[in-house]
């Protein structure tokens, strides 16, 4: 699976899970804006469908969702206005 962090990101603290496992972290995560992305990671997942969990701080946003990672590997997470954590699933890479 292939998690990337998209827009919105300004000199945030981000805590990534999947299936209970930290499987990223950072501080000052912060969005380039020409290439309109903070980070990535890939992570190995030995099952079908994987639970990934979110925190990022200042905010204390908090999300988690399902996802079924042999339809859908890369994951792009973006913060929307100060409270909201968006995420978008895809079959192909995201650009």
């Amino acid at each position: 699976m292939h998690l990337v962090l998209r827009d919105g990101f300004r000199g945030h603290s981000v805590i990534i899970t999947m299936n209970g496992k930290r499987v990223y972290e950072a501080a000052g995560v912060t969005t380039d804006p020409v290439t309109v992305r903070a980070d990535s990671v890939a992570v190995r997942v030995p099952v079908r469908t994987a639970r990934v969990g979110v925190s990022v701080t200042p905010g204390n946003l908090g999300a988690a969702f399902d996802v079924d990672i042999t339809l859908h590997p890369h994951v792009a997470i973006s913060l929307v206005g100060d409270a909201t954590l968006a995420f978008e699933t895809s079959r192909v890479p995201f650009h």
